[in-house]
C-alpha cells in the first residue's frame, strides 16, 4: 500500500468514525498518532460530506495567542456549521451524556460573497460585507473519549463545534465599538464569566478577515447569508447537563439557551 493510499484510508476511516459518533451521540478514541492540520481539515471536510448538508456558517476557534500556544499552532482554526446546528431565540437544547462547554461570542451575518478573486481581505473589507452582528452562545463538545488531543485531531472533530445559538442583533453603528464591547457569560450552575471582544485577536473583525483569507486560499469563500461565530469573548467554560445560559454584551444584546429542557423547541435559521 502506498503512503498516499494509507493517508487517504486513514482520513476516510477517521471521518466515518467521527460522523458515526456525531449521529449516535457517542465518543471514539482519539487518533493513535499525531494528525497534521491539513489532514485534520481533510477529515473535517469528509465528515461534512458524509453528513450531507451544505455549509450554513462557520466557527472560529483559538482566537487568542495563549490558546494557540497551548495547541502548538500559529493561527486560529475553523469549523463548519449546518443549518441544523444554528439555533435562534430562546434555544432549548437537550442534555448530553458528554461534557459540554459554552462561549459568549459575537456572530456576524455575511451580506455579500467574498470570493477568492477579491482576496486578500482586511478588517475594512470584511466589515463592509457584514449584514448584521448578533449576540451568540457557542456550545462545544468533543467526539473523543480523551481530553488531550493535538490540533489536527481537534480540527478533524470540526474544531469541537456542536451548536450555535443566535440572539439579539446589535444596534447600528456597531463598527465603532466592536472591539471594545464587554461580554459576560451567565450560567445557573456557577459564577458569571467576564471577558470582551478584544480577546478575539484584538478585534473580531480580524478573526473574520482571517477566515475569509483562509477560505480563499482553499478556493472557497464566505457566502451571502452565512453566519460566522467569530471566537470566544469569555474563554471556554464547562457547563452542567441542566443549565440556563445567557451571553450578555455591554450594548445590551443577549443570547439565551436552556440546556436539559425536556422539550426541544429549537428555531432554526
Amino acid at each position: 500500500m502506498s503512503v498516499m493510499t494509507f493517508i487517504q484510508t486513514s482520513i476516510g476511516d477517521l471521518a466515518r468514525a467521527l460522523a458515526g459518533a456525531r449521529a449516535a451521540g457517542a465518543t471514539i478514541p482519539p487518533p493513535a498518532s499525531a494528525l497534521s492540520l491539513s489532514d485534520g481539515y481533510a477529515v473535517q471536510a469528509e465528515v461534512a460530506r458524509l453528513r450531507g448538508a451544505p455549509v450554513a456558517g462557520y466557527k472560529i476557534g483559538l482566537t487568542n495567542p495563549a490558546a494557540q500556544r497551548a495547541m502548538g499552532v500559529g493561527e486560529p482554526i475553523a469549523g463548519r456549521l449546518r443549518a441544523a446546528d444554528i439555533l435562534r431565540g430562546e434555544a432549548a437544547v437537550p442534555s448530553s451524556a458528554h461534557p459540554r462547554f459554552a462561549e459568549a461570542e459575537l456572530v456576524v451575518e455575511i451580506g455579500e460573497d467574498l470570493p477568492p478573486s477579491a482576496a486578500p481581505f482586511d478588517q475594512a473589507t470584511v466589515a463592509r460585507a457584514v449584514a448584521g452582528v448578533y449576540a451568540g452562545i457557542e456550545l462545544c463538545s468533543s467526539r473523543y473519549a480523551a481530553d488531550d488531543v493535538d490540533a489536527g485531531a481537534l480540527v478533524a472533530d470540526n474544531s469541537n463545534a456542536e451548536l450555535l445559538v443566535v440572539g439579539d442583533r446589535l444596534s447600528a453603528l456597531w463598527e465603532d465599538r466592536f472591539a471594545t464591547l464587554e461580554a459576560t457569560l451567565l450560567r445557573s450552575s456557577g459564577a458569571p464569566v467576564h471577558g470582551g471582544a478584544a480577546t478575539v485577536l484584538g478585534n473580531p473583525l480580524a478573526a473574520l478577515a482571517w477566515l475569509a483569507n483562509w477560505l480563499a486560499a482553499r478556493g472557497e469563500m464566505l457566502c451571502c447569508g452565512q453566519l460566522v461565530a467569530t471566537g470566544s469573548c469569555t474563554g471556554i467554560t464547562a457547563i452542567a447537563s441542566d443549565e440556563r445560559l445567557t451571553s450578555r454584551f455591554s450594548d445590551g444584546s443577549e443570547a439565551h439557551a436552556r440546556i436539559g429542557h425536556p422539550a426541544d423547541r429549537r428555531e432554526r435559521i
